[in-house]
């Protein structure tokens, strides 16, 4: 197990291993039991009608289970769905005694109204029940114990075929239940997270509540749609691979013992092959295919093994189909599927998540099962072939959307990272997706910040009350503001909306502090068109803390105005490197953005010259990577000469064209000599006399002797050459340290 921060904190993580592998045994092993008394009691043209039965009642479980997670938490609407469904488990038992057929029905339906609903609840409440962080360490933990637990209901299944009925399995997977409602009442006292969200702003507004909630919350959010459709594109190909294997598997085995024992083997390999692909492979595809790609290799790999069932259907190929999706859905699939929903908010997510999960699933099952209904009068060998071809084509086409989804995801994640929906950081992105979209925002968290601030909310919510202020509402918010208590200043900004100006003196100082920084940058941003003379009036104040000034210039990165771009403009000549670096790289994303906004050429031609004048000695300085002050520390220029030449080459694009030299920036540092020649020849075309004199010693180039080329024949020839170079093409961000 992962460490973890505390005992209490280990018997938590322990609580839910033991939960996860009781909730997955009672399923695998409910599994078995259902296709033994089902195929033992009817023929397998039964089937379809069974499952769209099932998948109906499960439909209407979804809504009910849905609405009764948008009004309460997940800690109170599992233990009851559990013990519900171990009274119902221990009923059927008794029917079965004298209505074998009855019972069987019945547990298909139990299993489509449990099943499903009640994994997605726990989910829920294991993403709720720890922090961002902690959750993102202690998963993998909980996910094994599902897997060994997977693997021990399908391995008690197959033993105790050999020496009890079929239906004495029911009560044994009623005690999983038990199992598993002991364990959770050991995981501790429950705080919902969406408790202590913060988020404010258009996106805050009250979301619907009621049956129908989840389903008005999926109507508005496409990203949430193309999650439903990949779930639903994934129950449609199962059920259709479900019914080739039961209908293989009834015509080779005996009904009974023998079904049970077939079953019970099935899904005990499935499950240790999911453990063993959960172990060695999910990270591994996580960080090299990204989110989206890891949920794409189960359909990619099912059109394949459908692809074989088509030329030569039997058991085995119906074995080897039906086995892929399932090792795969319940190891890489679901490893990237769960993490697909951290851009949801908590309050959207609850009533949406078990319609998406499960909701959809029934319906592609039903989907499924009408198409049995059709192609499948009896399943000849010829019938064999078609499901499989169609297998393969639903299989194709939820791989297809996975491209839907792995933009609906970035945009999702950036806006909600933005927003402060979400938040995470960058050390605990599994995947290599997450990385980099946390890189591009810019918004990598500190952890201990957030948990200090979620103690604080859970405290105020137990009705802990800052000490009394005397004074108006402002003067109480202000001395909060002030305080050197950490608690009392996040108090102080969540009572803050729109910083007024009297506000906004208060908040720059907390600029340099890293716990709330990322907070008070979000305040100070949404303050900065209205308060951009009292940013840049600290900005160029050296009495200012040095970090504060560092951090303006990102306060001042969405304000595009020719006023903040001016004062910026000034901050070029500070006398610290890290203020003369995050102006260049605000101004970069100013001028980008707004073309109207002007720099004047010569200014900034000779701030370029002073920033090489002052080299090397003026580029020593390390630039502060606290509260993510710097996310470009992670690229390859490290060094203080590569850090200060990046520098320089932020301003020139301020007043040059920004694609060739960015081009011409990379080409001077690659090892082609012909390309560098050419950039080396661009910029002596472009760069006044003194600013190409004091840079060429940087780049170790000497003066050229031979006249220079026509400058628009050097620019082309950059152009066509771009495409041969390492470093990445396409706006200022593409220069070393310009990432925000």
């Amino acid at each position: 197990m992962d460490q973890v921060e505390s005992p209490l904190q280990r018997r938590t993580v322990a609580a839910a291993m033991v939960a996860a592998g009781a909730l997955i045994a009672q399923q695998v092993a409910g599994k078995a039991t259902r296709d033994a008394l089902f195929l033992s009691s009817f023929h397998v043209s039964s089937l379809p009608l069974v499952m769209i039965a099932a998948a109906t009642a499960s439909a209407v479980a979804v809504l009910a289970f849905s609405a009764a997670l948008a009004r309460r938490s997940p800690a109170r609407v599992l233990p009851a769905a559990l013990a519900t469904g171990t009274v119902l488990l221990l009923a059927e038992w008794g029917l079965s005694l004298v209505q074998p057929r009855l019972a069987a029905i019945g547990v298909y339906l139990h299993m489509a109204v449990f099943g499903g609903t009640v994994v997605s609840g726990f989910w829920s409440l294991v993403n709720e029940r720890f922090d961002p962080h902690t959750a993102k360490r202690v998963m993998g933990d909980i996910t094994v114990g599902a897997s060994l637990g997977g693997l021990a209901g399908g391995l008690l299944a197959w033993s105790a075929s050999r020496v009890v009925p079929v239906p004495a399995m029911l009560a044994v997977m009623a005690g999983f239940n038990v199992l598993c409602l002991l364990a959770l009442g050991r995981m501790g006292p429950f705080e919902p997270a969406a408790a202590v969200s913060t988020h404010t702003g258009p996106d805050a507004t009250a979301d619907p509540t009621g049956p129908l909630a989840g389903l008005q919350v999926l109507r508005e959010v496409p990203y949430l749609q193309h999650l439903a459709l990949i779930v639903a594109l994934g129950a449609g190909t199962e059920t259709l691979l479900d019914y080739i294997l039961n209908a293989r598997a009834a015509a080779t085995f005996a009904r009974g013992p023998a079904l049970m024992s077939f079953f019970a083997l099935f899904h005990t390999g499935v499950g240790w092959l999911a453990l063993a692909a959960q172990m060695t492979l999910a990270r591994p595809a996580l960080r090299r295919l990204g989110l989206t790609g890891t949920v794409a290799l189960r359909p990619a790999l099912v059109a394949v093994a459908a692809g074989f069932g088509f030329v030569e259907p039997g058991l085995w190929s119906a074995i080897a189909a039906r086995g892929a999706h399932g090792v795969i859905h319940n190891s890489l699939f679901r490893s990237g599927y769960e993490l697909l929903f951290t851009p949801i908010a908590e309050r959207r997510k609850r009533p949406t998540k078990t319609i998406v999960d499960v909701g959809f699933d029934k319906l592609g099952t039903i989907a499924g099962s009408a198409l049995l209904l059709v192609l499948v009068p009896g399943l000849s060998l010829l019938g064999t072939r078609m499901l499989f071809a169609v297998a393969a084509a639903t299989s194709l086409a939820a791989f297809a959307v996975c491209r839907w989804l792995h933009r609906g995801y970035v945009t999702a994640l950036e806006d909600s990272l933005r927003s402060g929906v979400v938040r995470l950081d960058l050390a605990d992105a599994v995947d290599g997706t997450t990385s980099m979209t946390l890189a591009r925002t810019g918004l990598a968290f500190d952890r201990q910040a957030i948990l200090r601030e979620v103690a604080a909310l859970r405290g105020d919510l137990r009705g802990e009350e800052a000490p009394p202020v005397a004074g108006d509402a402002m003067s109480q918010t202000i001395a909060l503001l002030r305080s050197e208590d950490n608690d009392l200043v996040r108090r102080g900004l969540r009572r803050v909306e729109a910083p007024s100006p009297e506000l906004v003196g208060h908040l720059i100082p907390l600029l340099a502090r890293n716990d709330v920084f990322l907070d008070v940058l979000r305040l100070l941003r949404r303050a900065a068109p209205s308060a951009t003379g009292q940013l840049l009036d600290a900005l160029l104040d050296p009495r200012q803390d040095v970090t504060v000034r560092r951090r303006i210039p990102r306060v001042l990165r969405r304000t595009e105005s020719q006023r903040a771009a001016d004062g910026l403009l000034l901050g070029l000549g500070d006398a610290t490197f890290g203020v003369r670096r995050q102006c260049a790289l605000t101004l970069a994303r100013l001028t980008e953005r707004t073309p109207a906004i002007a720099l004047p050429r010569a200014e900034v031609f000779a701030a370029s010259l002073r920033e090489l004048q002052r080299a090397p000695a003026g580029w020593e300085e390390q630039v502060d990577r606290a509260g993510a002050e710097d996310p470009s520390a992670d690229l390859p220029a490290q060094s203080p000469e590569a850090r200060g030449l990046a520098h320089v080459f932020t301003l020139l694009s301020l007043a040059v064209d920004r694609e060739p030299l960015q081009i011409a920036y990379w080409a001077v540092l690659g090892p082609d000599r012909a390309l560098r020649g050419t950039a080396l020849e661009y910029l002596e075309n472009v760069l006044p006399e003194d600013v190409r004199r004091a840079l060429w010693p940087h780049l170790g180039a000497t003066a050229r002797a031979a006249a220079p080329r026509p400058r628009q024949n050097v620019v082309e020839d950059l152009l066509n050459s771009s495409t041969t170079l390492g470093g990445p093409r396409g706006g200022s961000g593409s220069l070393p340290g310009s990432e925000e």
